[in-house]
Parts: structure tokens; sequence; C-alpha cells
């Protein structure tokens, strides 16, 4: 009986990351697809996040440079209460899975997720001159 408990926590988990949704909370990036073990998945979605978060780095870094100096401020105090969301948000989701295998690639595909939705929000009001 415990096998099958097992096996059915590792086909679920494996589920939760190809199985196609209507929401993207469990998508799994491109570049991830083709990962075979769950500790490749953890480190592939690590390093997922790493480039979101370098992206967003850059990005943030440039339109600092081109705003004034009451913009920058604005900008700083959105994007600390942004973060503060970021890793409550992806904490909690990532809770979900408190003590399993798969929680390090929950968490850290919600941090990617979240990151790159942060760089195009950023891109829309900033780079393109949208608002």
């Amino acid at each position: 009986m415990c096998t099958y408990n097992k096996l059915f926590y590792v086909f679920f988990g494996c589920f939760l990351f190809t199985g196609q949704s209507t929401s993207s909370q469990t998508s799994v990036p491109d570049v991830c697809k083709d990962t075979k073990t769950q500790l490749d998945m953890n480190t592939c979605l690590a390093s997922a996040y790493g480039d979101a978060d370098r992206d967003l780095n850059a990005l943030y870094t440039s339109v600092k440079g081109k705003l004034n100096p009451a913009a920058i401020a604005k900008l700083q105090e959105a994007q600390r209460a942004w973060i503060r969301y970021r890793d409550a948000n992806c904490e909690a989701e990532a809770g979900l899975y408190e003590g399993g295998s798969i929680q390090p690639a929950v968490r850290s595909g919600c941090l990617g997720r979240v990151t790159r939705a942060r760089v195009a929000e950023l891109h829309t009001i900033y780079d393109t001159g949208s608002r």
C-alpha cells in the first residue's frame, strides 16, 4: 500500500509540471520541459528563476536611469512592496508541498513565473511608454 501512495505522489507531481492548465500557476519554462528527475527539475527551475531575476534587475537599473528622483522613489517603493508580495506568495504556494521533494521546484517555479510577469509589467509601464 505504501508503494502505491508513493507512486501516486510521483505521478501527481509529474502531472503538475507537465499537464496543461488554464492558469499559469503550474507552468514550467520550456527550458525545463525535458528534465527527467525531480532533482533536475528543482535545479532547472532554480536556474530559470535566477535568469528571470537577473533580467528584472537589469531592467530595473535601466528604468531607474531614465527617471527623475521623485519617480525613482515611487518605483523603489513599489518594487519593495512587490518583492514582499512575491516572496510571501511563493512561500504560500510552496507551503502546500511542505516536506516534499517537489517543494523547491514549486517555490522556484513560482518565483520565476512571478518575476517574469514583473519584467513584462515594467516593460509595459516604463520601457514602451504605456501608462
